[in-house]
């Protein structure tokens, strides 16, 4: 199966355990926004994948900025889950090979991001707030970038997949976590998500769900009026590469 194959079939497949609105019941949430975090994170991958292969002379910088924006979703998404997320589970229900498996993956990642921050010219910003430091700037290649992409998916995909499966109600319930417990959770995963940045990462997370996701849980007039009307607006550059819905 090549790459992109792969990537739409696992879009497909967070999509379809994420869609309508988040799930009532507090165990059956915790899946729900795990894939659909996981539909947004492969479609994210899958459009920079696809559209590396044309990007226009005069916007190559735009487009390697809005790679990275993968990338640093990606990363913030690991790093939450191994130093907030999951150490909240402890000690009912554990977490450590979810958490080891990430590292069947990181290299991949880390050669993607180290390849897009040398395309860049030093001192741009990217991300959230990172900085391309002092290097001798690489000529983008749009092949060379998707050879990267192609080394890791495998193994990320299987990784986002089997972690859905993990995270069944029913085995967060037979763990001896209380509905409580599951609601301590989810509240400080939320009152963390809302203080990432979000002219980056909430808008990014809007536009990169799939159609047919209830994902990202976000009260309609953010989703529906300041993502599109304020959130956009300061990198909508970057924006002009994310998948139309």
């Amino acid at each position: 199966m090549s790459t992109v194959e792969t990537l739409r079939e696992s879009v497909e497949t967070f999509k379809n355990a994420s869609t309508g609105s988040q799930p009532k019941d507090v165990y059956a949430a915790q899946q729900w926004e795990m894939a659909g975090a996981h539909a947004m994170l492969m479609n994210g991958l899958l459009t920079v994948y696809e559209k590396s292969s044309s990007v226009p002379e005069d916007k190559v910088q735009l487009f390697v900025e809005y790679a990275l924006q993968w990338v640093a979703v990606l990363e913030h998404h690991h790093e939450w889950e191994e130093n907030l997320y999951y150490p909240l589970f402890a000690p009912k229900f554990n977490t450590d090979t979810i958490v080891a498996e990430h590292e069947t993956f990181h290299a991949g990642v880390e050669s993607v991001r180290d390849y897009l921050v040398s395309c860049l010219p030093a001192g741009t910003s990217w991300g959230y707030s990172q900085t391309a430091g002092p290097h001798e700037q690489r000529q983008f290649d749009g092949a060379h970038l998707r050879t990267l992409i192609d080394a890791f998916v495998p193994a990320l995909c299987t990784h986002l997949l089997q972690e859905i499966g993990y995270l069944e109600p029913e085995k967060l319930r037979a763990s001896g976590l209380t509905e409580a417990e599951v609601k301590h959770i989810a509240a400080v995963s939320e009152k963390h998500m809302k203080s990432m940045p979000p002219h980056t990462f909430l808008i990014y997370t809007i536009l990169h769900a799939p159609k047919g996701s209830g994902f990202p849980p976000v009260p309609g007039p953010v989703k529906n009026i300041l993502a599109p009307y304020v959130f956009y607006l300061p990198n909508r550059k970057l924006w002009q590469f994310a998948p139309k819905n």
